[in-house]
C-alpha cells in the first residue's frame, strides 16, 4: 500500500516497482504483471491540473489565460537559503498506519464519522527527521488527505523539522495513479530529492530519488539510519546537481 493510511477511503496507487522503456514507464505491480503507463503529459497540461485541479483531466480547453506560474510551495524562507530541498513520502515510508494498536493514535474523521487510527514509526525516523532537518528544507509529500496527513505529522514531527507539508489535492493524476511532480514543487530540480517507497511516486522525476522499500512492521529495519551518511554527502556544496549523483549512484 502506497501513501493510504490504513485501509480506510483515502487510499492511493498500490505499486511496486517502475522501469523505463523506450520514452514509456512500465509498472510492475506486487502480483509481478506488468503495465504500461505512456510517457508524462506536457509540462503546460501538468500544471494546469495542480493549479486547478477540478477541471475535467486533460480537458485544457477550459483552463483560464496562463498566468505567472503558481507553485506547490511559498518562496525559500531566509533560512533555508543554500539548502536543498528533500521531499518525503509518508506511508510505508516514515510509519505505517492500521486499526491495530501501536506507538500513537489519531482521529481521523471520515464522512462524519470518527475512526481511530494506529501508527507505528519506522525504526530511525526519530533521528532520520532530527538529522535531515539540519541539513534540508524538508517536505513531506504524501498521497494521503489532509485530514489523515496533518494529524499524524503534529506527532511525527517531534523536532519541528518538516517546514512543508503537500497532500494529494498537490498530486498529479496520471493514469490513476498519484504522482508527485517535482517540477510544480517551485524549487530547483537540481537541488530536489524525493524519498518513496512507491516509484509510481516519482516517475517524471526517476533520476532525483532515493530508493527505499516499503515498510510495515519489521522491527529491525535500518533503512532510514542507512540514508544518513548518503543525504549528508548530497546536502554538500560540491554536489551541484543531485540528479547527476542518484541516476549513477542509486
Amino acid at each position: 500500500m502506497t501513501d493510504v493510511g490504513p485501509s480506510l477511503p483515502l487510499s492511493a496507487n498500490d505499486v511496486a516497482g517502475t522501469s523505463e522503456d523506450e520514452g514509456h514507464v512500465t509498472t510492475r505491480h506486487e502480483s509481478g504483471t506488468r503495465v504500461d503507463l505512456p510517457p508524462p503529459p506536457p509540462l503546460v497540461e501538468r500544471q494546469a491540473q495542480v493549479a486547478y485541479p477540478h477541471t475535467a483531466s486533460h480537458d485544457t480547453s477550459s483552463v483560464p489565460s496562463p498566468e505567472p506560474q503558481k507553485w506547490l510551495l511559498p518562496a525559500v524562507r531566509p533560512e533555508h537559503k543554500g539548502r536543498k530541498c528533500l521531499i518525503l513520502d509518508l506511508d510505508e515510508t516514515l510509519v505505517h498506519s492500521s486499526f491495530k494498536a501501536t506507538d500513537f493514535t489519531i482521529p481521523v474523521e471520515i464522512e462524519g464519522t470518527y475512526h481511530n487510527v494506529y501508527v507505528i514509526k519506522r525504526p530511525g525516523v526519530d533521528a532520520f527527521m532530527k538529522r535531515v532537518g539540519e541539513l534540508y528544507e524538508v517536505v513531506v509529500f504524501t498521497a494521503s488527505v489532509s485530514k489523515y496527513g496533518d494529524p499524524l505529522l503534529d506527532q511525527l514531527d517531534i523536532h519541528h523539522v518538516v517546514h512543508h507539508r503537500l497532500f494529494r489535492e498537490s498530486c498529479y493524476n496520471h493514469q490513476g495513479n498519484y504522482v508527485k511532480d517535482l517540477s510544480q514543487v517551485g524549487r530547483d530540480l537540481k537541488e530536489t530529492i524525493i524519498i518513496d517507497n512507491s516509484p509510481t511516486s516519482y516517475i517524471f522525476h526517476p533520476q532525483h530519488a532515493v530508493p527505499i522499500s516499503s515498510w510495515f512492521s519489521d522491527a529491525h529495519d535500518n533503512e532510514l539510519l542507512d540514508l544518513i551518511p548518503v543525504l549528508e554527502d548530497l546536502a554538500g556544496p560540491q554536489v551541484s546537481d543531485v540528479s547527476l549523483v542518484l541516476d549513477v549512484a542509486l
